[in-house]
Formats: structure tokens, sequence, C-alpha cells
């Protein structure tokens, strides 16, 4: 159906709504008071409608125009943001990034950096992808992302550093394994359900640390797998980097041993198309490093 207002005939209506008349609107937009009034007029003419009363000096809403006037605004912006994005894009902004983010990064620096990335680019989407081992790195080889953020790789690429994740022994306060009273052994973990976040990668070529209980769950989402170990269903190696608050809180408890099971895993920030690489995907690797240093 075709459209019989114009753009510019909506903005005429907001600015005599919002500036309190014909003679302050047609200051702000640089017009004669003659074509303010003239492109109302017919605006209400071709509506049908009424849009606005003239009390005094000053122009009122009628009930249409409060009620469309809602609607204009809403549709203005829409355009403003509209041109505002072919901007970007005309200056080489990215419309879409994607990020693979490992399961073992701490998903709050993301969000942080997502927040300020916003603010710059607010018409790049960005679609975050969360993968473990190796299904971070074929996402990084295929450079099907733009940004990857993972443990060690043994692609011939150099990946910048975050930050170390240390992973330790971890379940419920109220699990067999926290109430020994002592330090647990290899065979006391053996004995026990072990919870396991699973490989991503197509071919599952990495065995996510220790896995030696006959008995274990693996889980393909790292939250479906807390949830397991919170509610007491077995053990796992987790990384402390993840469940801060929940050591914090108690929800979940380090299990002491007589074994070295504490270890730290470097993570890094990948770029899989250096050369290729946008202004957004730029702009986001930046804001992620600041919001590692800043917390």
């Amino acid at each position: 159906m075709a459209m019989h207002i114009t753009l510019d005939q909506w903005r005429v209506f907001e600015a005599i709504v919002e500036e309190g008349g014909y003679a302050q609107a047609a200051q702000k937009l640089h017009r004669s008071q003659s074509a303010i009034s003239y492109s109302i007029a017919k605006m209400q003419d071709q509506l049908g409608v009424n849009l606005l009363e003239i009390q005094g000096r000053k122009a009122v809403l009628t009930e249409a125009g409060t009620l469309l006037l809602r609607r204009a605004k809403s549709l203005l912006e829409e355009a403003a943001g509209l041109e505002a994005a072919a901007t970007s894009l005309k200056n080489g902004w990215e419309a879409e990034i994607s990020i693979a983010v490992e399961a073992i990064f701490p998903m709050r620096y993301l969000l942080l950096a997502l927040d300020k990335f916003q603010e710059t680019s607010p018409h790049t989407r960005v679609e975050i992808i969360e993968s473990v081992l190796s299904g971070t790195e074929e996402l990084i080889a295929e450079k099907k992302v733009d940004l990857a953020i993972s443990g060690p790789s043994n692609l011939p690429i150099i990946g910048l550093p975050l930050m170390e994740s240390e992973f330790a022994p971890v379940c419920a306060p109220g699990h067999p394994l926290a109430k020994l009273g002592r330090p647990a052994t290899l065979h006391d973990l053996k004995k026990h359900r072990q919870i396991i976040v699973r490989d991503s990668g197509t071919d599952r070529r990495y065995s996510p640390g220790w896995q030696k209980a006959e008995k274990r769950w693996t889980f393909s989402n790292i939250g479906s797998a807390m949830a397991a170990i919170k509610d007491g269903f077995g053990f796992s190696w987790s990384p402390m980097t993840i469940i801060e608050n929940e050591i914090a809180d108690g929800t979940i408890a380090i299990i002491e041993t007589d074994l070295a099971t504490r270890k730290k895993v470097p993570i890094y920030l990948f770029s899989p198309d250096p050369d290729g690489q946008g202004p957004a995907a730029k702009a986001l690797a930046g804001f992620l490093v600041q919001s590692i240093k800043t917390g």
C-alpha cells in the first residue's frame, strides 16, 4: 500500500508539538511559518483527522494526535537508526560479527565488553558461540568466527594472552567427597560419579581433564553440568574462574585431595583472519582486553 504521509511531514508534526507552536517549529526546522502551516494542513487533510487544535497561541494535541504522535516518534527513531546503520556500513563497520567463547572463560568479562562495544557500534549485531575444546579450534581453523576465546591451540596462529583459568576438583557441600574429613585419594574419586563437559568439536579429539571415574555423566553445556554438581549428583574438575560466586556462597565446595590435581590453563584471544578483520571486530577485541584488566 502506497504511503501518503512522508517522514518529513511526521517530523514537522513532532516539531510543532515539542516546540509548542508553528512559529517555534519553523524556527527549529529553519523554514517559514507558512511552509509549516501548509505541511500540517495537508497532512491532516490526507489523514482525514485533526491532529492539532490551536488554543490561544499554542498548538494542542487532539486525542487522535496523541495516539499518532507516539507512533510517529517510533517511526522517526527507526528512520534515524536506519540512516545511522547505513552510515556505519559505508564507513566499513561490519553489520554482524561472531565470537566463539570457550566454556572455561568467565562470561561476565565478555558481557562487559559487549556492553561497551554496543555504545561504539550500536548497529552491529553480535553472535556468541559457546564451544568446548576442539569445537573452538575448528571454528578458528575454518574461519567461521571473527574472534575466538580459547585455551592453547595446536593451530599455527598466535593468540593474545588474556588470563589463566585454574582447575580444581569440586562437588556440592553435601556430597560424600566433601565429608571425608581427610584429603581424598585417587581411589576415593574413582568410586564417585564424575560430571564432564564434552568436547564440542566434530571429532571430539580432546578429553577435558581427568576422566578415570567409572561412573560419569557427560553434558554438552557447562550450565547443566554445574547444576548437576550443585545438586550433589557428582564431582567435577572445574575452572575456578566461572564458579567463584558458587565457591564464595558455599553452593559448591573444593575437594581437598592428596593429589597434585590443580592446574592452570592459559586463555587466549584469537583472530582467525587478522588481515581481513574489520573495525567492529577490532573494537570488540579491545573492549574485551579492557574488561579483563578493569574487572
